[in-house]
């Protein structure tokens, strides 16, 4: 009898924890399909990769390592699907210090919440007073990213590139405006056909056919005998 209930809990046990790892690897699958979809601007394919993705996110906690960081990752996209629908205000959260109010412990959704204060502070672009203000107060949301216990790359160079921004713009550099329309967003510039070329100066070879050869040519591995000398 006591075997028998020990088989049945180990049995439990073990049904339990193939849940939660076949839960895992759909919750990997809907998250590697969100990071497709969003790298190729399919913005409502991504979203719904990651609501998906949501439900299988519990499944992760019963598994080390895994729980807590997936759920962090789902927010963090989600917010830069907002981003790059430039849904900004939608991203950033309500308060005087956006970023601040995001939890320390997601540096990725800081960073998109401070990509977003950026562009937000951009419409205030004004004069010369307003423009260093609204650099300022980028620079500081970069700053609060930096300041967490994860190092990040990508932060560090957004600050230090709002640095000099406020830098020439405190000598009246006026900085670039923000972005009206997709053609001018960070994916990069529309494609065009290359311009027409010129086919002068190039030379054409059709190879012969074999009825077309010239006779006098010889044949290929014959060569005519040479007339020895003296």
């Amino acid at each position: 009898m006591r075997t028998t209930i020990t088989l049945a809990a180990v049995a439990l046990v073990l049904a339990l924890l193939g849940s939660a790892f076949m839960g895992v690897a759909r919750l990997e699958g809907h998250m590697a399909d969100a990071g497709q979809q969003l790298s190729t601007l399919q913005y409502a394919a991504a979203e719904q990769s990651l609501t998906e993705a949501e439900q299988y996110a519990d499944h992760a906690r019963f598994v080390p390592w895994l729980g807590s960081d997936d759920r962090q990752e789902i927010r963090a996209r989600q917010a830069a699907i907002q981003y790059w629908q430039q849904k900004y205000d939608t991203v950033l959260p309500a308060g005087a210090e956006p970023v601040a109010a995001v939890d320390d412990q997601n540096v990725e959704l800081q960073l998109v919440v401070a990509n977003a204060a950026y562009r937000v502070n951009q419409t205030q672009f004004k004069d010369k007073a307003s423009t260093v203000k609204a650099l300022e107060e980028t620079a500081a949301g970069y700053l609060t990213v930096l300041k967490n216990n994860t190092w990040h790359a990508d932060a560090a160079f957004n600050y230090e590139y709002i640095i000099r921004l406020r830098d020439a713009a405190a000598k009246g550099s006026q900085p670039p405006p923000p972005q009206k329309n997709e053609e001018e967003s960070d994916n990069g510039e529309s494609g065009a056909p290359t311009p027409a070329t010129s086919q002068e100066g190039f030379q054409i070879y059709i190879p012969l056919e074999q009825g077309e050869k010239n006779p006098t040519g010889g044949e290929a591995g014959k060569a005519s005998a040479k007339d020895r000398k003296g």
